[in-house]
């Protein structure tokens, strides 16, 4: 039997749009990963911050699985070169919103936070990036962008620049006011130093 294999999106890859630029990707399922910290790191040699996961025991990170064909894999690889693909456990995924179970023959792959050859550095999270996270969360409803923002560490360093967008995939959209009202409600502190990119 063919194994179908799926990849666990817990960034910008949550958002449909997103993922779709880079290649054929299913419908996707509402899951809640134990055993995963998500943070933002900074990748030397660019501009900006990301979202990524790492092992941590007692952790959780929710997220979204999406079927890829076997020959699509490498287009994701090539997107996140600078992270891992590993395999998940399937006992690690809890459904949401009623979603079934994936069969027992199932690959779920994750793009983990490669922390041999990368580390911290002084690059802003830019709110390009994070507006195309928190509208691929609002597609599974508002309380899961909720969740991304509360169960995510290291809220610093912060650049609005949505009027000349950092990020390659930055998409337009009408949300800016409802997102923004989001994070300052849930990130008074951070928000508020939020400031406008060079």
């Amino acid at each position: 039997m063919i194994k179908q294999h799926y990849i666990f999106g817990y960034g910008s890859l949550i958002s449909s749009s997103s993922r779709r630029i880079t290649g054929i990707a299913g419908a996707s399922l509402a899951v809640r990963v134990s055993g995963l910290e998500r943070t933002w790191v900074g990748w030397k040699g660019t501009n900006m911050r990301a979202v990524a996961a790492r092992p941590m025991s007692g952790a959780s990170c929710n997220g979204v699985l999406f079927e890829v064909p076997d020959s699509e894999l490498d287009k994701f690889d090539e997107r996140e070169t600078h992270y891992v693909r590993t395999q998940l456990d399937l006992s690690q995924i809890n459904y949401l919103h009623g979603h079934q179970a994936l069969a027992a023959n199932s690959k779920v792959w994750v793009y983990l936070y490669n922390h041999h050859n990368q580390g911290l550095h002084t690059a802003p999270i830019v709110q390009s990036y994070l507006d195309v996270i928190l509208l691929g969360c609002q597609e599974v409803d508002s309380t899961f962008a909720q969740e991304f923002i509360e169960h995510t560490l290291n809220w610093n360093f912060w650049h609005d620049d949505r009027l000349q967008p950092v990020y390659p995939r930055a998409q337009s959209h009408s949300e800016a006011v409802q997102l923004d009202q989001l994070l300052a409600q849930l990130l008074p502190q951070a928000f508020t130093q939020r400031c406008l990119a060079p």
